[in-house]
C-alpha cells in the first residue's frame, strides 16, 4: 500500500497521545509511566513499519521522555556513557579495519583452500571459515556481503546453475557460517551487546566473552554438526565429485602477500580476543580493550579519521542505544512492576520452567518476526516483555539473552532478515530459491531448539540455571 508508512504514523501518534493524555493512570503506574509505555506503543508501531529511520525513532522516543517531564535528560539518555556503547564503537572499529585491510577475505579463502573442492568441503569450509571469523567483525552486514560473493565463485567453479538447489545450499552455508553462527560469540555482532545491555547488571556481570562461549558452546556444536547435515541433504548433487580449486587460488593471487595493515589488524584483533577472555582474570573492561584497539589502529594508520566516520555504522550504534535505555526507565517509572501485574497470566506459565521457556519463546520470536524484521527491534521487544519477571524467575536472566539472540536470525521468508537480504543483494539474488530459503530456514528453527535443550545442563553446571 502506497501510504502505509504515512497512515501507520498517524496511527502511532494518535495511539501515543490518546494514551499518555486522555487514558487515567491504572492503579500502580504514575503519569510517568503512561508517558513511557505511550512512547513505546508509538516508537514500535514506526518501528515495525519502517514510517522514519529506527534510529530517529528511537532518539525522539528518549526526547519525548524528557519533554513531557518523565525523566530527566541524564537518566533517559544515560546509556550512552555506559560501556556496553563503548565497547560496540570499539568493537565495529575492529571490524572495520579487518575489512578494509582484506584480512577477512584472506582469513576465508585460505580456509576453504583447505577443504575438498565439492558441495561437502566448501561447506564445511563456510560453516569454518564464518565461525572463525564471527567475532572478529560485530556486524552482519559486512560478513554476508563479502561472504556471499565468495559463495557465488565456488558455486560457479564447481559447476553450478544459478537459482538450483546446489548453488541454493552453497548460499546458504555463507549465510550459515557468517551470519548464524553470529549467536556463539559475544563479539560477533552489535546486538548481542544490545540484548546484553537490557538485563539487569547482576545477569549483565555474568555474561563476560568467556562466558558466553561457554554457554553457547553445546548450542554451537549442535549448530554446525545438524546445519551441515540439514544443507548436505536438501542441496548435495546426487555425483559430489571434487572440482577444481582455481577460483580460490586466483583470488589470493589477487590479494598477494600479506600486507603490513593487515599483518598490524591480526595482531591487534588477536590480543582484544584474549584480553575479552581474560576480562575478569585482567580486570581490564572489554570497551577498554576495544577503544585502545582501534587507536593503535588509527595512530599506525590502518585506520584513517575519515573511515571512523564512514565504516562505523554510527545509526545502528545510536539506535541500539536509543533501544537499551528502554531498560532502564522502564524501572524508574515503575513500568515493569505495573506490567508484571498485567502479564503475568500469560508470561509466568513460560518462565516457570527452564526446558520450557527454551521451546516456547523461540517459537513466540518466530512468529513476531512475521510482523517485527528488525532483529534488534524483535529481540528488544521480547526482553522488555519479559523485563517485569526478571526478579521472580528461578534462572538468570541471562538465558533469556541467549535465547532471543539464537532466535531472531530466520530468514523462512527473505524480508525477515536484513543482513540476509544484504547478501542477497551482493550476488544479486542469482543463487538461492525461495523454496530453499523456507525449507533451511524452517531446519534452523528446529536445531535453534535442540541446541538450546542441550545447553540447559551446561547452564546448571555454571550456576545460571
Amino acid at each position: 500500500m502506497k501510504h502505509t508508512k504515512l497512515i501507520s504514523g498517524i496511527i502511532g501518534i494518535v495511539l501515543g497521545i490518546i494514551i499518555a493524555f486522555f487514558i487515567p493512570a491504572p492503579a500502580g503506574l504514575s503519569h510517568a509511566g503512561m508517558v513511557v509505555l505511550a512512547s513505546l506503543v508509538t516508537a514500535n508501531i514506526f518501528w515495525i513499519f519502517n514510517v522514519i529511520p529506527s534510529f530517529v525513532t528511537g532518539l525522539l522516543m528518549l526526547s519525548s521522555w524528557v519533554i513531557l517531564r518523565a525523566v530527566d535528560f541524564p537518566t533517559a539518555f544515560n546509556i550512552f556513557s555506559s560501556t556496553t556503547m563503548w565497547i560496540i564503537i570499539g568493537g565495529l572499529g575492529l571490524g572495520a579495519a579487518a575489512t578494509k585491510s582484506g584480512l577477512i577475505n584472506r582469513i576465508a579463502l585460505n580456509i576453504m583452500k583447505l577443504f575438498p573442492a565439492n558441495f561437502s568441503g566448501q561447506t564445511l569450509a563456510l560453516f569454518t571459515a564464518g565461525t572463525i571469523i564471527s567475532p572478529m567483525i560485530p556486524s552482519a552486514h559486512p560478513k554476508t556481503a563479502m561472504s556471499t560473493p565468495l559463495a557465488l565463485g565456488i558455486s560457479e567453479s564447481l559447476g553450478y546453475k544459478n537459482k538450483t538447489k546446489e548453488s541454493s545450499g552453497i548460499f546458504l552455508a555463507a549465510i550459515w557460517g557468517f551470519l548464524v553462527m553470529e549467536a556463539s560469540f559475544l563479539s560477533a555482532t552489535a546486538q548481542n551487546y544490545a540484548f546484553k545491555g537490557l538485563l539487569p547488571q547482576k545477569a549483565q556481570a555474568t555474561m563476560s566473552w568467556g562466558n558466553w562461549f561457554l554457554m553457547m558452546l553445546p548450542w554451537t556444536v549442535i549448530t554446525l554438526v545438524f546445519g551441515f547435515f540439514l544443507l548436505k541433504f536438501l542441496f548435495a548433487p546426487k555425483n559430489d565429485k571434487p572440482a577444481s580449486k582455481e577460483f580460490i587460488s586466483e583470488q589470493l593471487r589477487k590479494l598477494g602477500p600479506m600486507s603490513r595493515n593487515e599483518k598490524i589488524t591480526a595482531a591487534v584483533i588477536l590480543i582484544a580476543i584474549i584480553f575479552w577472555i581474560l576480562e575478569t582474570t585482567l580486570q581490564i573492561p572489554a570497551a577498554v580493550t576495544a577503544l585502545c584497539g582501534v587507536s593503535i589502529l588509527v595512530v599506525t594508520g590502518v585506520l584513517t579519521p575519515q573511515d571512523i566516520s564512514k565504516r562505523l555504522s554510527w545509526n545502528t550504534i545510536i539506535f541500539i542505544g536509543t533501544v537499551m535505555a528502554l531498560g532502564n526507565v522502564m524501572q524508574v517509572v515503575k513500568l515493569t512492576t505495573w506490567l508484571r501485574i498485567i502479564l503475568k497470566p500469560v508470561i509466568s506459565p513460560i518462565l516457570g520452567n527452564i526446558y520450557i521457556t527454551v521451546i516456547a519463546l523461540p517459537i513466540i520470536i518466530y512468529l513476531c518476526k512475521f510482523v517485527v524484521v528488525s532483529l534488534i527491534s524483535t529481540g528488544t521487544l521480547i526482553i522488555i516483555a519479559l523485563l517485569p519477571f526478571f526478579s521472580t524467575m528461578s534462572f538468570s536472566p541471562a538465558i533469556i539473552a541467549l535465547v532471543v539472540t539464537t532466535s531472531v536470525n530466520i530468514w523462512m521468508l527473505s524480508y525477515m532478515d536484513a543482513p540476509f537480504l544484504t547478501g542477497m543483494a551482493a550476488v544479486n539474488d542469482k543463487m538461492a530459491t525461495r523454496a530453499a530459503l523456507a525449507k533451511s530456514s524452517l531446519g534452523y528453527m528446529f536445531i535453534n531448539i535442540i541446541g538450546l535443550l542441550l545447553c540447559v545442563p551446561v547452564w546448571k553446571l555454571m550456576g545460571i540455571a
